[in-house]
């Protein structure tokens, strides 16, 4: 590495630092903008410049946005009464994806993390409450956190802090076994979640 010139250095070793992308793929992506002709390294900064200037969080639910309030919020047709909550933006991707849920959401931007010391105040939770309090036609809301022990503590946080403002129905995705999935190829873990939560047939 000593070998490369210090802008070569500073690019590799600033796209290791994306998630995902080890030092050979930053090393190789360097040198692709490099070598090629169609500007595609000019198109790419002024992305990122753009990206910082005109995204900001919605108001209402902390997605990214353009406006003050995002599409899904803006939204008439979406159903006001069910509130899905996701630790990130790309989760809300993830269930707008599958087509299957038309109410709206709320991004907490984040885990509770003693050991990364992110605390309830660095998330939306404060947010979502006084959301609850002032919207009194939400009568579901789902919590839609990932299944690791620190999204599991979340999610259990945010329920005992809904308990006393909140009387409709509090309900959290189903865990288990996937479609298609055999048994003996699945972990006992997500077994054993799906024993715990099997439903009436």
């Amino acid at each position: 590495m000593n070998s490369l010139p210090k802008p070569i250095t500073d690019a590799i070793e600033a796209l290791s630092n994306l998630p995902g992308i080890g030092t050979r793929s930053a090393e190789r992506l360097v040198f692709y903008l490099l070598q090629n002709p169609a500007k595609i390294d000019q198109k790419i900064g002024q992305s990122i410049l753009d990206l910082k200037k005109n995204i900001k969080e919605c108001a209402e639910c902390f997605n990214y946005s353009e406006s003050k309030k995002c599409p899904i919020c803006s939204s008439f047709s979406r159903e006001k009464n069910v509130l899905c909550v996701v630790e990130t933006p790309l989760d809300l991707l993830a269930l707008e994806k599958t087509h299957e849920f038309r109410g709206k959401y709320h991004v907490l931007h984040g885990v509770l993390s003693p050991l990364n010391r992110v605390s309830a105040d660095d998330l939306r939770i404060a947010e979502l409450l006084e959301r609850v309090q002032k919207n009194p036609e939400i009568t579901e809301i789902i919590i839609a956190t990932s299944g690791t022990t620190e999204s599991e503590a979340t999610a259990m946080f945010i329920r005992e802090q809904l308990i006393p403002i909140f009387r409709g129905k509090i309900s959290r995705l189903a865990r288990g076994i996937p479609t298609g999935g055999d048994l003996d190829y699945l972990d006992a873990g997500t077994l054993s979640k799906a024993m715990i939560d099997r439903r009436e047939f």
